[in-house]
């Protein structure tokens, strides 16, 4: 949304003839540019969803996030989206939609509730990014009741070879006995 500035084109058309006064607004222009950009910057800043670096560091701020030194914008925005947006009153549907959000789709959990014999909550999640998990994390420890058993399983879904086979062992039995003299 930069705004492309040139002054002059402000002047009525009789005073763009005199050269001190347009000689003046053309080095002008470039300040105003700048101001522009920071103006537009700040704008962006105020919304999660297009804020640069320094604008989720003051929402990260604002929640008590502390972001690796590895992190991505990205993955910084979704943090503070989750923490951000709480809505009430939850129910499995909103959980699974606000997982879905921020692990990056549906097909990377599965939710398998069971409330009629132990009380519990099992969620799947298909991979190992320890960012994503701590959200998860997060997330289950504002939505999920206390009096809910919560159990979380991790899968990787990595290429893995199998080995498989037997074991067999061997072993003489020698007995020691001490002589009588």
């Amino acid at each position: 949304m930069t705004r492309e500035v040139d002054l002059v084109s402000y002047l009525p058309p009789f005073m763009r003839d005199y050269k001190e006064l347009t000689e003046t607004l053309e080095a002008e222009n470039p300040e105003f540019h700048l101001v522009w950009n920071a103006v537009d910057g700040i704008l962006k800043n105020r919304f999660i969803s297009t804020a640069d670096e320094y604008g989720i560091s003051m929402f990260e701020k604002m929640l008590g996030i502390y972001p690796t030194e590895e992190e991505r914008l990205e993955s910084r925005r979704a943090r503070v989206q989750n923490r951000w947006f709480n809505l009430t009153p939850y129910t499995i549907r909103v959980l699974c939609v606000k997982l879905a959000e921020l692990l990056g789709g549906n097909h990377l959990f599965t939710i398998r509730p069971d409330f009629e014999e132990h009380y519990g909550l099992e969620l799947t999640m298909y991979f190992l990014d320890e960012i994503r998990t701590e959200e998860a994390k997060h997330l289950l420890e504002g939505v999920v009741p206390q009096n809910i058993v919560t159990t979380l399983v991790y899968e990787s879904a990595h290429e893995a070879s199998i080995y498989q086979g037997a074991v067999m062992g061997e072993a003489d039995i020698v007995e020691i006995r001490q002589r009588r003299v």
